[in-house]
């Protein structure tokens, strides 16, 4: 008898165990610091390949800036950019950036610091949370970069 009720209490422990592992991973999903270190780690990869397509999916379809507009004037002043040489030798660096998530609903990413042959700055990213429809078609959250500060501009 006794060997039965071990059999059971073990088998219960290893059943409320693997439900507890399973419901700690079921639906929590990354953390907003992950998710906005993503898009900012999408950011540094497009700017270092000069790959515009992949820069452009990093921003919120309501992208604004004062001096250059929206999204689609932000791309055209981005490609000129890259077809003058600007972001030729290109590196982003990330090592002082801080993450700040603010009570507006906005995250702020500061100092990205972008180095290239032409010279560099540091850049503050303004980024909001949206939701997206990933690859698989599937609704998920992802904080998109909203607007652009740049120091000294």
């Amino acid at each position: 008898m006794n060997r039965f009720i071990m059999s059971v209490f073990v088998a219960v422990s290893l059943v409320a165990m693997l439900s507890m592992i399973g419901c700690a991973g079921v639906g929590k999903g990354p953390s907003d610091e992950e998710l906005i270190r993503s898009t900012i780690d999408k950011v540094k990869t497009a700017l270092e390949t000069k790959n515009l397509d992949l820069l452009m999916t990093a921003f919120a379809d309501d992208f604004e800036h004062p001096e250059v507009g929206g999204k689609d004037e932000a791309r055209q002043l981005l490609q000129m950019g890259l077809e003058s040489g600007y972001a030729d030798e290109g590196k982003v660096d990330l090592a002082s950036m801080e993450i700040k998530i603010n009570d507006d609903g906005t995250a702020t990413a500061y100092p990205i610091d972008l180095s290239s042959a032409a010279g560099s700055v540091a850049v503050e990213l303004v980024l909001k949370k949206y939701e997206v429809t990933n690859e698989k078609g599937k609704t998920v959250p992802a904080w998109l970069v909203k607007t652009i500060n740049v120091d000294g501009l």
